[in-house]
Parts: C-alpha cells; structure tokens; sequence
C-alpha cells in the first residue's frame, strides 16, 4: 500500500455518529477506516479479511459486524466510506498541489543558482590570500640568497637564476645571522653568537 496524507478525524462528527457502538465496534471501525485510508478508499467485501483487518476471529466478527457495516457502501465486491473518500481525494489534491509547487520553487532557485555562478566567477580575485603569501615568501627567499645563487649554465638566457632548494634558502638565512651576530661581536655585545645555535638543523632535500 503507497502511502497517503495524515487522515483527519472531525472528533465531534465521529462521537456523534457512533453513539450506538460498543468500545470493540468503534475499535473495529477505526482499524477499518485506517486500512481503507492506506488502501486508497476501499477495501474487499470479505469477512475473513475484513476480520483480519479488525483483528477479530472470523466469529467474533460476524458477532459485531452487522452494525459496522451500515457505516460502509457496498459496490463491485468492495466497500467504500462516502465521508472518507471526500476527506481523502481532498487531501491528495492539496498533497500534489504542495509537490508541484515545491518542484516549481526548486527549479526557480536552481535557475537562480545558475546565473550567480557566472557572475560569481566573474568577480573572484586572480589569486587568493595564500596563494599572494606564497608567491612573497618564495621572493623574499630569492632575495636573501642571492649571494649563493650558482652561476647560470651555459646556453642559459640572462638572467636565468638556478631554482632554490629548502637548504639553499635555509642558508642564505643563516648567512645572514651569522653576519649580523659578527657585527654584534664587533661591537661588543656579550650575547651575541648564539642565534644560529638555537635554529633547527637543516637538512639535505
């Protein structure tokens, strides 16, 4: 069985009309109201499944069936529930209106969706923030190793600088250290000389 809409119960309506049932009765009803509901408005004209549905012995069914049944219509080897079919073709209407109108909302943002990403692509700077780091990180290493830049092979355009290693780069910073702890000697200061001992040790690439 597919599956339906909530089944709305009009509370006052149904106490009313079943005044004359037994606390069973209305539990059959109910349970046969349900199944009806899931099966789409009708259910077979047969005791023996009409009890399984109630969840009585076929008996017990036959016992308390007579006033149940006024409740139903029978037609075509099946019984059908006026009020529950209305209530029923009621709720599949708003069902598939609401279903069509969210597919339609759907299509509308992907629609939308689609046209920001041209104007989105548009608009993206040509680099991004990491990439501008990396591109000052790998000049300024350029630049402080220039002194143990290797010359250029032959046949090499001018110019042409040798790319930098992690150890080149890791030396031209030490160089640089080592020069300024000797101006520091120079000058006298006790603490000079120890910066370089406090670096990682470099290794080889």
């Amino acid at each position: 069985m597919s599956e339906r809409p909530f089944m709305q119960l009009y509370v006052s309506d149904f106490v009313g009309d079943t005044l004359q049932l037994s606390t069973e009765q209305i539990g059959a009803y109910m349970l046969l109201l349900m199944a009806m509901w899931n099966a789409g408005g009708s259910l077979p004209d047969d005791d023996a499944k009409l009890a399984r549905v109630a969840r009585l012995s076929l008996k017990r069914w036959r016992a308390i069936s007579a006033d149940l049944m006024t409740f139903f219509e029978r037609e075509g080897g099946e019984i059908g529930h006026k009020r529950l079919t209305r209530e029923l073709h009621k709720a599949l209407v708003k069902s598939e209106a609401r279903a069509a109108a969210g597919a339609r909302g759907g299509a509308a943002t992907a629609l939308k969706t689609k046209a920001r990403v041209p104007a989105n692509a548009d608009g993206l700077p040509r680099h991004s923030p990491d990439s501008r780091n990396q591109s000052e990180k790998a000049s300024a290493f350029s630049r402080a190793g220039q002194n143990t830049t290797a010359p250029a092979p032959s046949g090499k355009k001018s110019g042409w600088q040798r790319p930098k290693t992690h150890t080149d780069a890791a030396n031209a910073i030490i160089e640089e250290i080592e020069t300024h702890d000797r101006s520091r000697i120079a000058a006298g200061d006790e603490g000079a000389g120890g910066d370089v001992l406090m670096l990682p040790a470099i290794r080889p690439d």
